[in-house]
């Protein structure tokens, strides 16, 4: 708590923000490998992202953030790009659990903290979850692929800013997956 307090002067246990806790999740990350220089992070509401933004960044303020985003659900993307939240009319994703709009405590450290976004196709958030079944045998839901399927990504992978990322974080969170939907991706 003590971090959020110093960096964005707010209380977030206070309004019963899960964003506190979502910050440790940064912290188990440079624990275990200090020398990570970017991490990648599904974004949707900004709590997830904003509490490893404000963790990460004060324990190492060069860390870059990545916002992974799909493009049929991109509000974050725009919303950085127009310097303002944005409000799409229309959602199109498989990744469900990334359909909510930033909001009013989130986007400031959005805002300030997320250093770059990436938004993936709905095809790539497939190959990135077929990739954690067939190498690593565990399922993901499509939103907690994104982050994967981000940095396989030809966007990121031929992007110049990127290209100096050597050690990367990658949050892979949620099985929280129709498995009828699921092998019918597998097929795709």
């Amino acid at each position: 708590m003590y971090v959020f307090n110093i960096l964005h002067g707010s209380n977030c246990l206070q309004r019963g923000s899960s964003t506190c806790g979502q910050g440790t999740i940064s912290l188990e990350f440079l624990e275990q490998i200090p020398q990570i220089d970017t991490l990648v992070v599904p974004i949707s509401g900004g709590g997830m992202i904003a509490g490893i933004a404000i963790a990460a960044k004060a324990i190492n303020p060069a860390i870059r953030i990545l916002a992974a985003e799909p493009k049929g659900a991109d509000d974050a993307a725009q919303s950085k790009a127009a310097g303002r939240i944005i409000k799409l009319h229309e959602i199109n994703t498989i990744a469900d659990g990334l359909q909510a709009f930033l909001g009013d405590h989130t986007w400031p450290v959005v805002r300030d903290l997320v250093d770059d976004k990436i938004t993936v196709e709905d095809f790539e958030i497939i190959k990135a979850m077929k990739l954690c079944f067939k190498i690593l045998k565990i399922v993901i839901e499509p939103s907690g692929a994104i982050g994967l399927a981000a940095v396989l990504s030809e966007t990121f992978q031929k992007n110049p800013t990127w290209k100096d990322c050597k050690h990367i974080g990658i949050v892979v969170s949620g099985g929280n997956v129709d498995m009828d939907v699921f092998w019918e991706s597998l097929n795709k």
